[in-house]
């Protein structure tokens, strides 16, 4: 069982953890919060949460920029937490990517974070509707997004959050005839390289055949579905399996924990190397 996650008692921090959509009609909004509650002179490090984050525009990269320029005015840290390409574009475009260099996070595969800037980041725990948390003094106190002002909910619970969440690539910004312009994604894929060397190669084509069958015999409509055997490097086995969209993939992880008859294909799940993809 991993260690109960505490809180520093000298860590002081405003953490946010912005709703899916972050653009013009949110900006006002989180403006608003801080000015309500005096947070701009709150003496803390500034942290955001971007995992949920599906749609931004130039008003949010505005927004940024003036908490970078809060948290130097204090003399802390302003880091953005594993920000999905679409916030990295933005950045781009409106000339602000400088202005992140060696403030951005990755978490590591449990979901925690391992910062040189700082010695403690709080990891990502979900809230669609968007939350900030104030640090301060050992304790945390949180709050909601609400239509006019923050609303205080009870303090976020570290110890539930998840682990390695994927970043939201399901939008990506391109140059288009003349203009910029979002796409999006249609479809996830998910690729499972196998390391079984070539002595077991066939034996582990063979059974993630058998597998497949097994998954098709079920009733679950993958878009697609390829098994590659490999020819440099020797010795690997891929499956490659398309969905819809994210929630379809989340839909095939449930059918495997509803129903566990596959495992009775003895099918080799050892050095695995998994791939995640949107598909444009």
């Amino acid at each position: 069982m991993a260690d109960s996650i505490v809180i520093p008692s000298s860590f002081r921090a405003i953490v946010m953890t912005p709703p899916s959509r972050v653009d013009s009609s949110l900006m006002p909004q989180i403006q608003q919060y801080i000015k309500q509650n005096k947070l701009h002179d709150f003496d803390g490090h500034r942290i955001i949460h971007m995992h949920q984050v599906e749609q931004i525009d130039s008003s949010a990269v505005a927004t940024l920029l003036n908490i970078i320029q809060i948290a130097e005015k204090h003399g802390r840290q302003f880091l953005m937490c594993d920000p999905p390409p679409i916030v990295r574009s933005y950045l781009e475009i409106y000339g602000a990517s400088q202005a992140v260099e060696g403030r951005v996070l990755s978490s590591a595969n449990d979901g925690t974070y391992h910062s040189v800037a700082l010695d403690f980041v709080p990891p990502y725990v979900p809230n669609p509707k968007g939350r900030l948390d104030i640090y301060a003094d050992g304790k945390v106190r949180s709050y909601e997004f609400g239509p006019r002002s923050l609303i205080e909910i009870d303090p976020v619970d570290l110890n539930n959050h998840p682990p390695k969440v994927p970043t939201r690539a399901s939008r990506m910004e391109i140059q288009g005839e003349g203009a910029r312009e979002e796409i999006k994604s249609s479809g996830y894929v998910y690729v499972r390289k196998h390391n079984c060397g070539c002595g077991a190669t066939h034996t582990t084509f063979d059974k993630l055949h058998q597998l497949h069958g097994w998954f098709r015999g079920k009733g679950f409509d993958f878009r697609d579905v390829e098994l590659w055997a490999s020819d440099v490097p020797a010795g690997m086995v891929t499956e490659k399996m398309t969905f819809r969209d994210r929630m379809h993939y989340d839909q095939f992880q449930t059918l495997l924990k509803i129903d566990s008859a596959w495992k009775d294909i003895g099918a080799p799940m050892e050095h695995i190397e998994e791939e995640f993809y949107y598909m444009y």
